[in-house]
């Protein structure tokens, strides 16, 4: 297992195609202070770097897995602040990058929920492609008991969402515990170890034919952005790069040869 630690904030580990981004501020909740913020930017990078990455599970240590912004410490280099709302050339800016850098890595995200998921821990969560959540987690935007909003790409990131559910949850910072997450949609799933089925479904994904992962991942992306006519012409391009193909056609041979398929 290959591993990397970005300050002492956060921890990447990579072994057989799936790669750990995990949190490491626990006796304060994993929450978001200067040193963990560019730590989580730097995972990020990192990851877009990983020779046979298929997969990235996100998780935190100790008992939550992201309590949100430490307000506290990030007051104490107010110098920095105008630096997060800073854009790069593609219009985005460092806390945005926080939810949308996983993505970057053109592989599924699964976040593993638990404790507390707070303001940008939540935001950072809905960045990823399935979220997995303990029943007794509690989520909660509360940007605005500090008088702001959810500015985390939450606009991209939650598009999914029911409109009315995100204004109830800006507006008011009430929390929700899994099982409402998940009749909400903002949960994938529950379980009671979030972090080991992450890592099922991670090994899982891993082992389905790459190519065939990134265009699903493709079509789902894209998609609801277009209109119908171009969704199908979408599904049929897609598909066709895939037919014939050599994955393809070891997934076909694996499944009629009753063994796991192998994509170098």
């Amino acid at each position: 297992m290959k591993k990397e630690i970005f300050c002492d904030r956060v921890m990447l580990t990579f072994a057989s195609h799936v790669a750990e981004v995990t949190l490491k501020r626990a006796r304060e909740h994993n929450g978001l202070d200067w040193a963990m913020i560019d730590g989580l930017l730097a995972a990020q990078q990192r990851l877009t770097e990983l020779d046979g990455l298929r997969a990235v599970v996100l998780a935190g240590e100790g008992k939550s897995f992201c309590a949100g912004l430490d307000m506290a410490a990030i007051m104490t280099q107010p110098k920095r602040l105008p630096s997060l709302l800073a854009a790069d050339e593609r219009g985005i800016n460092p806390v945005q990058r926080l939810a949308l850098g996983w993505r970057d890595a053109g592989v599924p995200v699964i976040a593993a929920l638990h404790g507390h998921v707070y303001g940008g821990g939540l935001q950072i969560a809905l960045g990823a492609d399935i979220r997995v959540a303990h029943p007794d987690a509690s989520l909660a935007l509360l940007e605005i008991v500090w008088g702001i909003i959810p500015d985390m790409a939450i606009s991209v990131t939650a598009s999914d969402i029911r409109s009315d559910v995100l204004r109830e949850l800006a507006w008011t910072g009430r929390k929700l515990d899994g099982a409402e997450g998940l009749a909400l949609g903002i949960v994938t799933r529950l379980a009671d170890d979030p972090q080991e089925i992450a890592r099922t479904i991670a090994a899982s994904v891993a082992a389905r034919s790459p190519k065939a992962v990134a265009a699903a991942r493709e079509l789902f992306t894209l998609a609801p952005g277009l209109p119908q006519r171009e969704r199908l012409a979408l599904e049929a391009r897609l598909q066709g790069g895939l037919l014939g193909g050599e994955e393809q056609m070891e997934a076909v041979a694996a499944r009629m040869e009753g063994r796991e398929p192998h994509f170098p």
